[in-house]
């Protein structure tokens, strides 16, 4: 059978439609990643308000913060070291899509409150309960009247399948890619009022984040984008 000179065009364009049809077909949707949205806020809800030496508060986010990042999951939290008086801020928000966090990260966020880098952001590593990280140091101060009022805040991401991004490109990457936009990503910080000796800073980040360990392995696990 011979097809004729001015159906080829149509034939061609009924193949790429097919082909696109295919290559579409298997990419994931939102709602494959209702199963771990789910698992993750239980995990993020489930975290304790009192562990070791630490008692902690919620602190209120505001409806402004909730309204951007569009939360799956979001906690704020104060802590009070009741042997030494030390007070510490953890927040963990997770996104059902991950261009919801895009943009959303200490080097915005700060500076638009008014607080300006007081000296170069660097990387730390950290161990929450053998779990290894890199989490970013940001380094803030703001001035109050006739004082200067400083700010550390240690920040990482965590996303199904890759890992605990430090940075935002990892998240604007993830951003653009269709197989793993609909898992999202979470992001945590903790908050220290003023600069410490690097070894007590990590001590104390590495602290306050323990009671977070298996949340942070859930909310990195790779399985959930093979299932």
């Amino acid at each position: 059978m011979t097809i004729s000179f001015r159906f080829i065009p149509i034939v061609v364009a009924a193949i790429l439609v097919a082909a696109m049809g295919l290559e579409t077909e298997g990419r994931p949707s939102a709602a494959d990643g209702n199963e771990f949205h789910a698992a993750a806020a239980r995990a993020v809800g489930d975290l304790p308000l009192q562990f070791g030496d630490w008692r902690g508060e919620e602190v209120a986010v505001p409806a402004a913060a909730q309204v951007l990042l569009k939360p799956n999951a979001i906690l704020s939290r104060r802590f009070v070291n009741r042997r030494t008086g030390e007070t510490v801020s953890m927040s963990l928000v997770q996104c059902r899509d991950t261009r919801d966090m895009a943009g959303h990260y200490p080097p915005i966020c700060y500076p638009g409150m008014g607080w300006a880098e007081k000296s170069p952001a660097r990387e730390v590593p950290i161990e929450v309960d053998g779990t290894r990280l890199i989490a970013m140091r940001y380094h803030f101060a703001r001035q109050f009247f006739d004082q200067e009022r400083t700010l550390v805040v240690y920040n990482f991401f965590a996303m199904p399948g890759e890992g605990f991004p430090a940075e935002m490109g990892a998240i604007r990457r993830a951003a653009a890619d269709h197989t793993s936009r609909p898992y999202g990503a979470a992001q945590v910080q903790v908050a220290l009022n003023q600069a410490r000796e690097p070894s007590e800073e990590k001590q104390m980040v590495q602290s306050v984040l323990m009671p977070c360990a298996p949340a942070l392995r859930l909310l990195s696990d790779s399985n959930w984008k093979n299932r």
